[in-house]
């Protein structure tokens, strides 16, 4: 064998193992019925009455699947339904309804059309995915014109092996909510969408 064949070799037994690795994962099923927002709309009440336009969120992040995200070792993989019985939703969508819940819950109004006058506009893409770390890319716009753009690291702490459905169900969750939470925290974002 030369030197080429034995690189790709080694390429295939490499992504064999990932693989591998992967379809052993435990699944972890998130639900959008499920889901429930636990923001203090206290907390964020100069937001309340506020109107964005949630645009769709992209998913640029190159360790995620169009239909999984998952833990930095393979060990768990995170899937997405509006309920039960559902056939499955894509990252982008469960994410972009999870978001509007969370704005909803403490009382801003989520538009999905974005061509209304002095409407303010939200873009979200991922960057990098998993049960710890979120990276995304935060753009506001107001009447198509760029306002503010950051971007953002959302992390958990580490969690104990073997890890747990449940508790790693209920993570996924309290992700969503800290990722709200880190957006609304953020003073420039904040700017651009009270202004």
């Amino acid at each position: 064998m030369n030197n080429r064949a034995i690189h790709l070799l080694a390429i295939v037994i490499a992504l064999l193992a990932l693989s591998g690795c992967r379809s052993s994962s435990i699944d972890i099923g998130l639900r959008l019925d499920r889901y429930a927002p636990k923001i203090d709309p206290v907390k964020y009440q100069q937001y309340a009455g506020q109107q964005i336009c949630l645009s769709n969120i992209g998913n640029d992040a190159q360790n995620t699947t169009i239909f999984y995200y998952f833990s930095p070792d393979g060990s768990a993989r995170y899937s997405f339904y509006a309920a039960d019985g559902d056939s499955g939703q894509i990252i982008q969508s469960y994410y972009w309804y999870a978001y509007k819940k969370a704005f909803t819950q403490i009382g801003i109004t989520v538009a999905n059309d974005c061509t209304l006058i002095n409407q303010k506009e939200l873009w979200i893409i991922f960057q990098s995915f998993n049960d710890q770390e979120l990276k995304l890319r935060a753009t506001t716009y107001k009447n198509t014109i760029p306002v503010y753009q950051k971007d953002i690291t959302v992390t958990m702490p580490p969690y104990g092996t073997p890890p747990d459905p449940g508790m790693l169900k209920q993570r996924a969750y309290e992700m969503t909510d800290l990722t709200i939470t880190t957006l609304l925290d953020d003073p420039g974002l904040q700017d651009a969408l009270l202004k």
